[in-house]
């Protein structure tokens, strides 16, 4: 389980609305400020939110590539925990990227904190396409970084039934929609709590971290004989999960990231996913309050997943009531 903690390290995340639209028939229709941009009608059941994390605050920015700020031992007193939290428009609902607060599997005691190797999102601006450790974990494969702006958020983390026979989901990022107290710990060494809101995922962008991308490519110490993908006709992909208020799952995407065997229902054939790429989330359904991000892969061991599980995303379109 070392392996598991060493291999995959840090980072945890944040995310900014960049532009919010509520729609309905009415013809009125004017110009009103949020965040960089908004429009708005006078009457409406709705609010859409694009989330760009392009005005994501200083201080729930990954602070290097690795992301040192993530973890309580190197964060310098200024470590992320909770991660972002920002309102959709006006609607009441924010949407939050936390940090997972879990029991720490490699501490005596096992005491619950917020550290990065949990699981969890991680803002970032970093786009070094060369370095293909987990020093470089907080870097997207692309040689802008974000899709419009600089900024995107990573997800990190995974569920399977080596660490997760429960299929609680607890080291995977996650989504929530919510009041504006968010989720947060509200008693010590219990898990965190919230209201839970509801909306529609519509779509995200999604891009493969340096990281990732490289181990693929390459192959590293932790992969199968040290081999990478195409050379074990293997697979690799994000898998977005949807749940209501009352944690009942409501649907769910898949999206490969990489792909070279013949046996697996996807439109990449023989690549790893280059770029930014938009993925339909609306098979989530239509209450979703939480949205978990996990991975599956070929390449597996002793310890779970062989492969880095993290990815870039930005460019969230979310409608909310």
């Amino acid at each position: 389980m070392k392996k598991y903690l060493c291999h995959f390290g840090a980072m945890a995340a944040v995310a900014v609305a960049s532009a919010v639209f509520t729609g309905c028939s009415s013809d009125d229709d004017f110009l009103s400020p949020y965040e960089e941009s908004a429009i708005q009608t006078r009457a409406t059941n709705s609010t859409n939110a694009i989330i760009n994390f392009d005005n994501a605050p200083a201080d729930v920015m990954a602070s290097d590539r690795y992301g040192a700020n993530l973890y309580s031992a190197t964060a310098g007193g200024k470590q992320v925990t909770t991660g972002y939290l920002t309102q959709i428009g006006e609607s009441g609902t924010y949407i939050q990227f936390p940090i997972n607060y879990l029991k720490q599997e490699w501490v005596t005691g096992q005491p619950w904190e917020y550290e990065f190797w949990n699981g969890g999102f991680a803002i970032s601006n970093f786009h070094n396409m060369t370095q293909g450790d987990y020093q470089n974990q907080c870097s997207v494969y692309d040689e802008k970084g974000g899709i419009n702006g600089s900024n995107f958020a990573v997800a990190f983390g995974y569920s399977d039934s080596y660490n997760d026979p429960n299929k609680t989901y607890s080291k995977c990022a996650k989504i929530y929609l919510t009041n504006e107290t968010g989720y947060r710990v509200v008693e010590e060494d219990e898990p965190v709590e919230g209201e839970a809101k509801k909306g529609i995922f519509n779509s995200v962008y999604v891009c493969n971290t340096t990281y990732t991308y490289l181990v693929m490519k390459n192959g590293n110490s932790f992969t199968t004989d040290g081999k990478s993908l195409e050379e074990q006709n293997g697979w690799f992909k994000v898998v977005f999960i949807g749940f209501d208020d009352a944690n009942k799952q409501t649907g769910s995407v898949d999206y490969y990231l990489a792909n070279y065997a013949s046996n697996q229902n996807t439109d990449l054939e023989n690549a790893i996913r280059m770029g930014w790429n938009k993925v339909d989330l609306t098979n989530l359904g239509t209450d979703v309050s939480k949205v978990v991000i996990n991975f599956e892969g070929s390449d597996t061991g002793d310890y779970g997943l062989n492969t880095p599980t993290y990815v870039a995303i930005d460019n969230l379109d979310v409608t909310v009531n």
